[in-house]
């Protein structure tokens, strides 16, 4: 038999104590539509916090999520990296788009070229295909280290490809 050892008082940081302990911008939906909220989720490897996740709903779904991701140090013994492949498997499992027996959701082809703005800028962008969703990713970002990668179904596509970066202090 196991004895949890675990402290029981675990307390989830808010979206502003999350973002604060980020410290660099975050990339968000420069407008999102009326009646669609955000859940900041975070991912962290060997203690660093290098994923913080969007994810934005519409009436209790998924939509769209805006990852901004940052690399792990050198000196880090775990190393952490998504791709618009895995964000779109994940998107999908998440959602009801898929029976769930199905486990991993094939991509449909290979990518075709797209855009996604960054304030208002267009970015060009490689876009895969799955299941009615769309994933792409920007690799760089002009004010600090790290990657976006956007996701979103078909429907909500051109809305959540115009992204901003906003201060932790907006969350």
């Amino acid at each position: 038999m196991f004895r949890d050892t675990r402290p029981r008082d675990i307390r989830v940081p808010t979206h502003r104590e999350t973002a604060a302990e980020w410290g660099e911008q975050i990339a968000a939906l420069r407008a999102a539509p009326p009646g669609w909220s955000f859940l900041l989720g975070r991912l962290s490897s060997d203690g660093y916090l290098c994923h913080l996740d969007l994810n934005y709903h519409l009436d209790g779904e998924p939509v769209a999520v805006v990852q901004t991701s940052r690399p792990v140090p050198d000196a880090h013994r775990v190393g952490s990296l998504t791709t618009p492949q895995s964000q779109l498997s994940t998107f999908l499992a998440n959602s009801d788009r898929l029976d769930p027996l199905t486990h991993l959701a094939p991509l449909h082809g290979p990518p075709t070229p797209g855009e996604v703005l960054l304030h208002g800028v267009p970015v060009p962008v490689e876009v895969h295909h799955s299941h009615g969703c769309h994933s792409a990713l920007l690799p760089r970002l002009p004010s600090q280290r790290g990657y976006v990668i956007v996701t979103a179904a078909t429907e909500h596509w051109a809305t959540a490809t115009d992204l901003a970066l906003r201060p932790p202090a907006a969350f």
